[in-house]
């Protein structure tokens, strides 16, 4: 288990790269009417400015969902069709979590509050095309890597029982 969740860490840093430069360049409508990226929108969700801050925020974000997609895809098989679509399933289930939960805490809104849907719903669409984008791409290159990582660690234990 400590593999997967350790191949999900990476896969996750894998995506999350994908996800900012998704963030970077989605631009949204913000409640003024100005426009701006969501990864400075990231970075406001953390008080905090500019895209440093908002990179940072992200591939945290990324690395941790990414060691947590491992831990629960660690009973599974690892077909990369099943693991890609897993992997969209899951980062619909995280824009999810996070526009009603997470976002809001962090803006200082009442989670699952209309107040707190009020706050999320000029991002919500460019927030969904990201973080589908990330899950597929996590569960793809996940399943990749745990058989990659299968695969050395068989050889090792191979070559450890003949010597």
């Amino acid at each position: 288990m400590q593999r997967r969740i350790a191949t999900g860490l990476v896969a996750g840093l894998t995506a999350g790269i994908a996800f900012t430069l998704v963030a970077l360049f989605l631009k949204t409508t913000l409640p003024d009417g100005g426009r701006t990226s969501m990864l400075l929108v990231a970075a406001e969700a953390f008080h905090s400015h500019g895209p440093l801050a908002g990179w940072i925020a992200s591939l945290i974000y990324t690395v941790i969902i990414g060691g947590i997609f491992g831990w629960l895809a660690s009973a599974q098989a690892l077909d990369e069709i099943r693991m890609t679509l897993w992997g969209g399933l899951y980062g619909l289930a995280w824009w999810i979590v996070s526009g009603l939960i997470i976002v809001p805490a962090l803006f200082g809104k009442v989670p699952l509050s209309s107040a707190a849907i009020d706050a999320t719903r000029p991002v919500a669409l460019a927030s969904l095309i990201e973080h589908v984008l990330y899950g597929v791409i996590l569960g793809y290159v996940f399943a990749l890597l745990a058989v990659y990582v299968d695969r050395r660690h068989e050889a090792h234990a191979a070559t450890q029982r003949v010597a």
